[in-house]
């Protein structure tokens, strides 16, 4: 008899792997809800930053953008575990790389769009495309969030519906702003 694999240790694709719930960087529900947050923060900065901006100045203003989130969040928590004394360095270390996954979150869509973009030499149906694949993600992380916590299939997909209605509401001001 062999052994269990480790989880988030099988073969497959990183799609793959996630669709199973084994991103080994969002072992939990907080880094999931990271992962949700700077994926609405960056595509929300995507949209309003394409208004005006260039290629670069986009994507400048989401990694920017979603990295002083990542700062100011994991501030606040670092400041709440030193209160009443000096905090280890390890604790620290900790706390900033479970907030991590806001800032990784952010680079699918930047991708889309780059990639888009160079293809096609169209901002716009760049970031359109990156704001899609910003919602796909956010239905898959709401999905992936609402199993781990046990619920239902149909349940998640109620999740997952409402996590992509962030994305769609991203799409709705990004399509009214121009």
């Amino acid at each position: 008899m062999t052994a269990p694999e480790p989880r988030g240790r099988r073969g497959g694709s990183t799609l793959t792997r996630l669709l199973r719930g084994e991103h080994p960087g969002w072992a939990d529900d907080r880094e999931l809800a990271h992962a949700i947050h700077g994926t609405v923060v960056g595509a929300a900065a995507m949209a309003a930053a394409s208004v005006h901006g260039t290629l670069g100045e986009v994507v400048v203003t989401v990694l920017v953008t979603v990295f002083v989130y990542w700062v100011a969040e994991r501030y606040a928590r670092v400041l709440g575990v030193a209160v009443g004394g000096r905090p280890r360095l390890h604790v620290v270390a900790t706390v900033l790389r479970h907030g991590w996954p806001m800032v990784e979150s952010a680079y699918t869509p930047l991708v889309v769009l780059v990639a888009v973009d160079l293809v096609t030499g169209n901002l716009r149906a760049g970031v359109l495309a990156a704001l899609v694949v910003a919602t796909v993600l956010l239905g898959g992380l709401g999905h992936l969030a609402a199993r781990r916590a046990g619920a239902s299939p149909l349940v998640a997909l109620a999740w997952a519906s409402l996590s992509a209605a962030l994305g769609v509401v991203i799409i709705v001001l990004k399509l009214s702003l121009h």
